[in-house]
């Protein structure tokens, strides 16, 4: 806006101010000067006087209220429109941003741009938004001049859905409006993750329930003076109870994990002192089966971006894996390595077994540059058939019924799959039949400089979210 621009707008809003304030004092003062108190020339410098205030006046509150006006103009250190909206948008915590008159992004906060991917000052908003519930959102509040209620689902490997309002706001240079987002994500997948469950609950509790409720009646019938059976019935059913613990416990991990499996860890955690913690917790366990835990590289020191819990429960469920399926006398090799680029990685993880079929169960890595630590688990054990691999980590998914009577839920593999995709890393497997399996997972190593790991996470995500797990996809 020029200097004519402004003068003009400020004698529209100043006009009937500046005549009434004229008009009396043209009164006063021409009374005055026929009285003969005042000379002519004099009153009508009062009268320009009166007026000059008048002009002067709306023209200081006109600069007052300029939004592009800096701010050491301002009186007593007074923010602008501009810069009050700036502190509202980035003092929320979930997305949220102005788009003004022009439509243009004015602000955006750091949530904002991360998850609509933009950089740069004032972008159209049409340019880095490609959502059309938005786009008509903001016009339908501009248009009707009343918020606006709309919610959209950002696809990708795993769905964000979104509750948002866009609420128009008055400027000095017109009607903007500002749109803010609420991630509901969570309580979508909590929706989902109770319906699993009771699903999978019902499902898989009914034979071990049914199992307890026929020992139960037939203790107190036919055996009911038969102690030896009781002794009998009484350890099977034991063995029933317990099944249905461990099965119970590992779908409230499932589920809990699937909550939060969109959200990628922020904490670091030592991988390999995991490792080895886990390895003599299982001690007792290989050595009832005369089984032998050997694990390899360093014993601490192998930081990774990840939950030590979870990472914990990927190691024991992999090496007691192994153990299972291993025969006395057998080695389960234990191997950690780190500070390995991607491909490097890829082939020391699920590589390395000479003729055997390889499958990637999970593969949700993002930046090449990344490096990357490897958990890798082999055991001798029977191995498998190629064709049975893409099926590993479905949930309750058994190969045949002799490795059935193996105890267990089903589920180990499973719960490994959806901590590795949380955790951005990768997941494969090679198998041969009369040689053995080996396991092997990808977690992407931290950094001491907090600035390179930043910027490596906001790659990894930016990979992430365009990536779709083709084996997600196989199974829907």
């Amino acid at each position: 806006m020029n200097k004519i621009e402004v003068l003009a707008q400020v004698w529209r809003a100043q006009r009937p101010a500046f005549f009434w304030v004229c008009g009396a004092a043209i009164v006063i003062l021409g009374a005055m000067c026929l009285l003969g108190e005042l000379r002519v020339m004099t009153a009508i410098v009062g009268v320009c006087s009166f007026g000059g205030v008048v002009l002067g006046r709306g023209l200081f509150a006109h600069l007052q209220n300029d939004e592009n006006l800096p701010t050491k103009q301002k009186i007593n250190g007074e923010l602008t429109n501009a810069e009050f909206r700036s502190v509202i948008v980035n003092a929320m915590s979930e997305p949220c941003l102005f788009v003004n008159p022009e439509g243009r992004v004015e602000v955006a906060n750091e949530a904002a741009k991360q998850n609509f991917r933009f950089r740069g000052d004032a972008p159209v908003l049409s340019s880095v938004v490609r959502r059309p519930e938005m786009l008509a959102a903001v016009e339908d509040a501009l248009n009707e001049k009343e918020p606006q209620d709309f919610a959209f689902v950002e696809r990708g490997e795993y769905d964000r859905t979104y509750a948002c309002v866009a609420a128009p706001v008055k400027t000095n240079s017109g009607l903007g409006v500002l749109i803010t987002m609420e991630d509901l994500t969570a309580v979508k997948r909590a929706e989902l993750a109770r319906a699993d469950f009771l699903a999978n609950a019902s499902h898989e509790l009914r034979t071990p329930l049914t199992s307890l409720a026929g020992f139960i009646e037939t203790m107190r019938g036919p055996a009911k003076d038969d102690h030896e059976a009781w002794d009998h019935f009484l350890e099977i059913m034991q063995g029933q109870a317990e099944r249905m613990r461990r099965l119970i416990n590992d779908l409230l991990s499932l589920s809990r994990i699937e909550l939060s499996e969109h959200r990628r860890p922020s904490t670091n955690a030592d991988l390999a002192a995991v490792v080895s913690e886990v390895g003599a917790a299982l001690e007792p366990v290989a050595d009832g089966q005369e089984v032998k835990i050997r694990i390899s590289g360093p014993a601490k020191g192998v930081a990774v971006m990840g939950v030590r819990d979870e990472l914990a429960q990927v190691a024991q469920n992999l090496i007691d894996n192994a153990i299972k399926y291993s025969e006395p006398e057998d080695v389960v090799e234990v191997e950690v390595l780190t500070g390995l680029g991607q491909e490097e990685a890829l082939e020391q993880a699920g590589r390395r077994m000479e003729n055997a079929p390889q499958f990637s169960i999970a593969n949700s890595l993002g930046a090449a540059e990344t490096k990357y630590a490897v958990l890798r688990v082999r055991d001798n054990g029977p191995g498998m058939d190629r064709k049975y691999l893409p099926r590993l980590s479905e949930r309750f998914y058994r190969i045949d019924p002799g490795r059935g009577l193996k105890k267990g839920t089903g589920l180990g593999l499973a719960i490994v799959k959806h901590i590795v995709n949380r955790h951005r890393g990768a997941f494969l497997v090679e198998s041969e039949l009369g040689v053995g399996t080996a396991f092997g997972v990808l977690f992407p190593v931290s950094y001491e400089d907090k600035e390179q790991s930043d910027l490596d996470q906001l790659l990894e995500e930016r990979a992430f979210r365009k990536s779709i797990d083709s084996d997600e996809v196989k199974e829907a």
